[in-house]
């Protein structure tokens, strides 16, 4: 098991952020995340970088919809040249209704767009090397492209995020991996390792070198309630989208769900947040006092390669949200050194 942290900033600016990033490496953090949320990736990725040392910066996730792979590549090639080889992209295609509002883009095709986007982004990072690259797809084009710079670098892995059987799939026919979503339970992991594999030997690809990355929502606080009540926020963020809530119906919670999505739409947090019971935190969230989350940690860990530890902060102050996870962080680094050496 790796260790990680993953935090969606907005309000937050960048130096902070990036001071973030580097309270985390030395905290023990193995790599240090930053979701496209509020903000686009690039810059506080760079800041990240600059700011650390040893820790692997990812994209974790950048949404595909409002992007062209081109320059998805040209932006990750830059990164692992500022990193010294430390980076990692992750895409995925965000929510419809976002990727609709926000950008006045179709929701279509999500299945080809994916693949296709991450066959350009390897194409156009390939070039740097070789023969120029074209690719006529369905939904994207390019002709005759050659990347200039990044001839030193070490390829990018390419993460792709997924959370129902088509989309893990995907992953294993064109991806290094796959980075799941906070909702996931051992049996829904099982599932994952046998829909990846079975995608990756359609492509004539080996399983075994596929990475299982995973959010785990987690807040640590002396309160122990306290740090429960902010795992309840992330879960009605979470439940907010249909993805998610088609996770919550496998896992027993589909009724429940519903309801919680609801009071988000409407705007009610204290309903939603009311409506989340023990059993769904204890389900799906590692959340108390630093103890509690180091000993329940040692419990989720199955199947998963990476651990990213999150919490979103849904209308919950950013800097309240980023202490959670670096005393969660800070509990667990003894467990993840303990399981390293193992």
């Amino acid at each position: 098991m790796s260790l990680g942290v993953a935090m969606a900033f907005g309000a937050t600016p960048v130096p902070h952020i990036a001071r973030w990033a580097q309270e985390c490496e030395r905290a023990g953090a193995k790599s240090v995340w930053l979701g496209e949320a509020w903000r686009e990736l690039a810059v506080p990725l760079a800041a990240s970088a600059q700011a650390t040392q040893h820790a692997q910066i990812g994209a974790g996730v950048m949404q595909i919809y409002p992007a062209h792979p081109v320059l998805a590549a040209l932006q990750a090639v830059q990164l692992q040249e500022l990193s010294n080889d430390r980076f990692e992209l992750g895409v995925g295609l965000g929510a419809g209704f976002v990727v609709e509002r926000w950008f006045g883009v179709s929701y279509e095709r999500p299945l080809i767009r994916a693949k296709e986007f991450i066959e350009v982004v390897r194409g156009a990072m390939a070039s740097r090397h070789g023969e120029p690259f074209s690719y006529e797809g369905e939904i994207f084009r390019t002709h005759r492209y050659r990347m200039p710079f990044g001839t030193e670098t070490s390829d990018v892995p390419i993460l792709l995020a997924a959370v129902g059987p088509k989309m893990l799939e995907l992953a294993g026919e064109v991806a290094d991996g796959v980075v799941l979503g906070a909702l996931h339970s051992p049996e829904y992991l099982a599932e994952v390792r046998r829909r990846l594999a079975r995608g990756a030997e359609r492509a004539g690809r080996d399983p075994a070198r596929l990475a299982v990355h995973a959010f785990v929502i987690c807040a640590a606080d002396a309160d122990a309630e306290h740090a429960r009540t902010l795992a309840r926020a992330s879960l009605a963020y979470s439940a907010q989208y249909p993805h998610y809530r088609r996770r919550l119906k496998d896992e027993g919670f589909g009724e429940l769900g519903d309801r919680i999505a609801e009071r988000v739409r409407a705007h009610d947090q204290a309903g939603a947040l009311g409506l989340i019971d023990d059993a769904m935190v204890d389900r799906f969230a590692v959340a108390g006092t630093p103890a509690e989350c180091r000993d329940r940690l040692g419990h989720v860990t199955a199947e998963i390669d990476e651990v990213k530890l999150t919490l979103v902060p849904f209308r919950i102050d950013e800097t309240e949200t980023a202490a959670r996870i670096r005393n969660a962080l800070a509990a667990a680094s003894e467990l993840s050194a303990t399981v390293s050496r193992e």
